[in-house]
């Protein structure tokens, strides 16, 4: 079972879609990577607040554990948007490309 799009298909998907509906889809996904990084921030703050007074410094530990996974998780959707943006600015010069053919 696949767990996500080749990357021919997500290629596909977004060719599919005009320039501002891509501008706008990897906006979407820049800032969720955005969100899950102050997410994970959050935290790890609160995890060591609430854990200090009972294991001291290995509320840490604790912290990270927790609190990385959102961390590096927004790595995703980060790539996500800037192989959206890559991908936009390729096909918009193969429109432009064109347009200047047939003329």
């Amino acid at each position: 079972m696949k767990c996500c799009l080749s990357e021919e298909e997500r290629k596909a998907k977004v060719k599919a879609m005009s320039h501002e509906e891509r501008l706008a889809y990897a906006k979407e996904y820049k800032y969720a990577a955005i969100g899950m990084i102050g997410a994970g921030f959050c935290v790890f703050g609160g995890t060591v607040g609430g854990l200090w007074s009972q294991i001291g410094a290995g509320s840490i530990g604790a912290a990270c554990g927790s609190s990385f996974g959102l961390i590096f998780g927004a790595c995703g959707p980060l790539s996500v948007s800037k192989e959206t943006l890559e991908w936009d600015k390729e096909f918009e010069a193969e429109g432009k490309d064109i347009e200047a053919g047939g003329k």
